[in-house]
C-alpha cells in the first residue's frame, strides 16, 4: 500500500444516537436511531479495519452539526430563514418547527473543514470528534457559533 494515501472518513455525530454521556468523545459507545447514524457507523468501523489490518492512514471525524450560507432548505437553520423570510414577504404565515426544547451543537462549516485538513496532517492516523463543545437550545440560536473544539483520543 502507498504509505502517501490518507483517507478520511466523514463520521457523524448521529452515530451516537441514544447519548449515553455528555459530551461526547471518541470513547462514547454507539447506540445510532436512525439508518443513517447506523451506516455512519458501519463506515466508521470498516475505516477502522483497514487502518488496523492493512496499515492505511485511516481518520474518521465525527462531526457534529455545522452550518454555512451553502446549507440546503432541508436543514433547520436554513428552515427557519427561508421561513422568516416567507414570512417578511408575506408569502407565509406561519413557520412550522419540531422541538425547540432539544439541544444540539452547531459549528462553522469552515472551522470544521480546517479540522478535517488537520487530521489528514497527523502523524498516525486517528479518530476525532469535532465539535463546539457548547450544545445550545435549538429555539435560542446565536450567530456567534464559530468556535471549532476537537477533542483526541483513540476509538478501537
Amino acid at each position: 500500500m502507498d504509505p502517501a494515501i490518507r483517507f478520511y472518513q466523514a463520521s457523524s455525530s448521529e452515530m451516537f444516537g441514544k447519548v449515553r454521556e455528555v459530551p461526547q468523545t471518541e470513547l462514547t459507545p454507539f447506540h445510532p436511531r436512525s439508518p443513517y447514524g447506523v451506516s455512519k457507523v458501519f463506515g466508521h468501523y470498516i475505516t477502522v479495519n483497514y487502518r488496523e489490518s492493512y496499515g492505511l492512514f485511516a481518520v474518521s471525524g465525527m462531526l457534529f452539526n455545522h452550518e454555512s450560507p451553502r446549507r440546503g432548505l432541508e436543514f433547520v437553520t436554513r428552515k427557519v430563514s427561508d421561513g422568516v423570510a416567507r414570512i417578511r414577504l408575506g408569502l407565509a404565515d406561519t413557520l412550522p418547527l419540531g422541538n425547540l426544547d432539544a439541544h444540539r451543537d452547531w459549528g462553522f462549516a469552515g472551522d470544521y473543514v480546517r479540522a478535517m485538513w488537520m487530521m489528514l496532517q497527523q502523524r498516525e492516523p486517528d479518530d476525532y470528534v469535532v465539535a463546539t463543545g457548547s450544545p445550545i437550545q435549538c429555539g435560542t440560536w446565536s450567530s456567534s457559533r464559530s468556535t471549532t473544539r476537537a477533542s483526541t483520543g483513540r476509538r478501537t
